[in-house]
Parts: C-alpha cells; structure tokens; sequence
C-alpha cells in the first residue's frame, strides 16, 4: 500500500519567489523587475504569488527585512565577530568580495546600496527597512572599533565616525565597481583603508 505524500510546500514557495525576487532586485533593480518576470524565475502560479505577496511592495520588504540584511549579516558581520580585531576583519572582507567578483567576471553591486538607491524615496516602510540594515551593519563596526580601544588601548580612534566612513567608502566603491564591471575600485579602497587604519592603530 503506498502511503500519498503531501507535496504542498507554502514556504518551501514563499522561499523560492524571494529568492528569485533577491536574484531579480540585484541584477536589474527592484523598479525594472515585474511581478510577471519574477512568477517566472520562481515557477509559481499566480494564485500562489498573490497569497504570499499580493503586490511587489510586500516582496519588496520580505526581500529587504531577509534576504539583504542575511546578505550584510554573512559578509560584514559575521566575520567582524570572528576576526581578532577590525582591520583585520574588514581587509579580509574587501579580499573576500574581490576574490568573488574577479571570479565572476560581472559586478552586480552591493544589495543594500542598490536598493537604499532605488525605493528610499518612494517608500517610507521600504526605507525603514534599508536604515534598520544600515544601522544593524554600523553598529557592529562601531562595536568592534570600540572594542580594539577598549583591548589595545588605541587613541585618536572615533569608532562611530570610523563606521560610517567604512561603510560609506566601500559602499562608493562598489558603486563604481559595477559602473566600470571591474573590482579595481574595490581593491583601491582596500589598499587605502588599510592605510588609514594601520595609521591610527599605531598610536597607542
């Protein structure tokens, strides 16, 4: 006797459409995408696209509050958590994405800056999402940074004014990295934030 299995699978759906909706949003832009194209990338119906999100705006959030801030969270946070001190970490972070984008031939930008640029101004709940990456990224700069005062005693170091030139300067980068559809931006920026910071940690 075979025993029916039940093959319905709501978020095992709801997961495919905002992972296709992340691929779509980084690739050609949350405003160039339609919802069409994105029932397509995920193989869903209509009818199971309107159930979890009845208009782009809702996937638009779901892809921000999931999707970007997991992305920030892999490739900023985790390895500040793990590195025994910030330039440490963020030099091995700008070596990461380097080694991938060379790798991949094409630059697609960062996620939070390619949104923040897009919906920020049309959306007040969109672009309180987007501060909540920002603020969750810069914050764990600013930690780490106060961290390495606190343990090696460094001087002269702002920690909150230190993140958001981090922050500001990659995401600048980036942004011309996928303007030329080359790293050398980045690299450039790794080579002189390295700099700068070696700079400050040596007044001790």
């Amino acid at each position: 006797m075979t025993e029916n299995k039940r093959t319905n699978d709501p978020e095992g759906v709801r997961r495919r459409i905002v992972d296709a909706a992340y691929d779509a949003f980084v690739s050609r832009g949350y405003l160039a995408t339609g919802m069409l194209e994105l029932r397509e990338r995920a193989a869903v119906s209509g009818g199971a696209m309107a159930h979890h999100f009845p208009a782009k705006r809702d996937l638009g959030l779901a892809v921000i509050r999931g999707r970007v801030s997991e992305a920030v969270q892999q490739t900023w946070i985790a390895p500040l958590h793990s590195s025994a001190d910030a330039p440490t970490a963020i030099d091995h972070i700008f070596a990461n994405i380097i080694e991938e984008l060379t790798r991949n031939g094409a630059v697609s930008g960062c996620p939070l800056n390619n949104m923040a640029m897009e919906v920020s101004q049309h959306d007040a709940e969109m672009r309180e999402g987007l501060d909540a990456v920002f603020t969750m990224w810069h914050e764990a700069l600013s930690a780490k940074f106060e961290t390495d005062v606190e343990r090696q005693r460094v001087t002269g170091i702002n920690p909150t004014g230190l993140a958001t030139l981090v922050i500001a300067a990659y995401s600048g980068a980036m942004a011309m990295a996928k303007t030329h559809q080359d790293a050398g931006p980045l690299v450039d920026c790794r080579t002189e934030l390295a700099a700068l910071l070696a700079a400050k940690y040596a007044s001790r």
